[in-house]
């Protein structure tokens, strides 16, 4: 059974910093979902259990981002981060219910990307490629910058 495409909206929410951490967040909607304040804000508090400290070494920047998915049937929460240069770093968590804000870690068993999550990932990518890897000198304000809001 074909289910068919459904645009979604990804849009760039705010910047969030902390703990020396730089971070864009950005949501996913389904057609159907609402935003949720309350599990924004557990993506950033998630976020900053993972995240390395410090924040800025000689091997990591202090720059990344959050992405909250309310999927269809499931939300997903991914906290990126760049690290050596030219790795993504990422760690993706699911909230079980809409009824908990706890959110489970799922990148060691069974990580996937949607094709709205790729489309973050690749625009994402393609920023840290032309303010960064491309320039004399890195550009991290230009990255944090660069923002996408789409319906796609």
């Amino acid at each position: 059974m074909r289910l068919g495409y459904q645009p979604r909206n990804i849009s760039f929410l705010e910047h969030y910093q902390a703990r020396g951490w730089r971070l864009k967040v950005y949501s996913i909607l389904h057609h159907q979902k609402p935003l949720d304040p309350e599990l924004i804000l557990a993506a950033k508090e998630t976020a900053l259990t993972i995240l390395p400290q410090p924040a800025v070494t000689k091997h990591h920047y202090g720059v990344g981002f959050i992405s909250v998915h309310r999927g269809s049937t499931y939300d997903f929460v991914t906290t990126a981060y760049w690290t050596y240069e030219t790795e993504l770093r990422f760690h993706s968590f699911m909230r079980p219910s809409s009824g908990s804000y706890r959110l489970e870690l799922v990148t060691a068993s069974e990580l996937s990307s949607d094709v709205w999550d790729l489309k973050l990932l690749a625009f994402e990518r393609e920023s840290w490629v032309e303010c960064v890897l491309q320039c004399r000198e890195a550009d991290l304000e230009g990255y944090l910058a660069a923002q996408l809001t789409a319906t796609l």
